[in-house]
């Protein structure tokens, strides 16, 4: 007999189901918000738009990532060489994809800055209320 996976969550009601989240460290607000920009980016932007905005998120997100890495290469026993190399090229990359960006279309880079400065913004307000 075929049980369902949330057999009693027509019964529950919604606040034994924010429990749930609650216990279970869902970040329900994280994904509502990137859900909400991601769906912004669709309707304001084009696929073009959409594409180089995950590059430039993808190549700063894996410079700091190195630089992290960089900072304790000595706990995670990581070659120093390497860490410099790829945090070498990753710098360049981001700053190559930057300089064609800025050389090419300026409107799309001051719509990827708005979108980067609400994001920080947006967790500067919840770092302060926690």
């Amino acid at each position: 007999m075929h049980q369902d996976k949330w057999p009693l969550l027509p019964r529950m009601g919604i606040s034994h189901l924010s429990w749930h989240i609650e216990k279970n460290h869902i970040p329900v607000y994280a994904i509502v918000t990137m859900s909400s920009l991601a769906f912004a980016l669709v309707l304001l932007g084009s696929l073009e738009v959409i594409l180089e905005f995950g590059s430039i998120t993808f190549l700063f997100v894996s410079l700091l990532m190195a630089y992290a890495n960089y900072k304790i290469r000595f706990l995670t026993n990581s070659s120093t060489v390497i860490t410099i190399m790829s945090l070498f090229g990753l710098l360049v990359g981001a700053v190559l994809i930057i300089y064609y960006e800025i050389s090419t279309q300026v409107k799309q880079v001051l719509f990827i800055g708005a979108l980067y400065a609400l994001l920080t913004f947006g967790s500067w307000l919840y770092s302060k209320d926690k």
